[in-house]
């Protein structure tokens, strides 16, 4: 599928991409991100199987940054008749062009109408913009071509259920009806934000734990869990889970930088 307009915009999932990108060096970090933005904004969402392309349009000129971008390529994007694809990307760039398609679609035939209505009316001495802005992203329905949910980032105005965010990211899935109550509490206490980012940094040294070691989200969430120091994991634990300490740990002192940061721009 071709589309015929590149979109301006193109949805990112942090909490998703942190639970599966947080093994890689801050190169290959940043490698993935600039690989990602290059393929959305070439036709059909993929690259050629050319490494000079490739490099030149990441701007990878050192050893150290080439190294990176082989390493993301082979990692995370396959090879398909000569061309490179990433398989969550290539979803939400044919959702996101066959919701345009639909919305020009729309606005064309509620056009012919309306000029229809209008026949016998005097014409206006407006002038026509020479071009119509680019409508803001907005949540997607099920597609049911390809059988993917497509929620792009949604505006302000239109909250998803923080809950189930929180449900769907933490690893074990015990108790969902306790954990939702314990949820309610745990708002009056924190910002879902700042849990968000908190269960974020504790991900990795939770999977590292073996499975019965990982706590409820119900109890991760009544014993203040997202107060807990990062566990620096270098393997699987053969015990519980570190003690909590007092006083704000690391992840909240990330927290109170990125606030006094200001807000995150795009």
């Amino acid at each position: 599928m071709e589309a015929k307009l590149s979109l301006p915009y193109f949805p990112m999932y942090p909490t998703d991409f942190e639970a599966k990108t947080s093994h890689l060096t801050l190169a290959e970090d940043g490698a993935y991100n600039r690989l990602l933005r290059v393929c959305w904004m070439t036709p059909g969402c993929t690259m050629p199987v050319d490494e000079a392309w490739i490099m030149r349009r990441a701007r990878a000129h050192t050893d150290m940054e080439q190294d990176a971008v082989r390493t993301v390529l082979g990692e995370f994007f396959t090879v398909e008749n000569g061309r490179y694809s990433n398989a969550r990307m290539q979803r939400e760039w044919l959702a996101a062009n066959d919701a345009h398609e639909r919305r020009k679609n729309a606005g064309a035939k509620g056009g012919k109408a309306k000029a229809a209505s209008l026949n016998d009316k005097p014409s206006s001495n407006a002038t026509a913009m020479p071009k119509q802005p680019e409508p803001e992203p907005e949540p997607y329905t099920k597609n049911r071509d390809t059988n993917v949910s497509l929620a792009l980032i949604a505006p302000e105005r239109s909250k998803p259920n923080q809950f189930d965010e929180f449900w769907q990211s933490f690893p074990r899935k015990i108790g969902k009806d306790k954990a939702g109550k314990a949820y309610e509490k745990a708002m009056k206490k924190v910002q879902h934000d700042d849990l968000m980012f908190a269960l974020s940094q504790q991900l990795p040294g939770m999977a590292a734990r073996e499975p019965q070691f990982v706590p409820h989200a119900a109890t991760w969430l009544n014993q203040e869990r997202w107060n807990d120091e990062i566990e620096q994991s270098h393997g699987k634990s053969g015990r519980g889970p570190s003690g909590s300490s007092g006083g704000m740990v690391a992840a909240f002192a990330a927290v109170a930088a990125r606030k006094s940061a200001g807000p995150i721009r795009n």
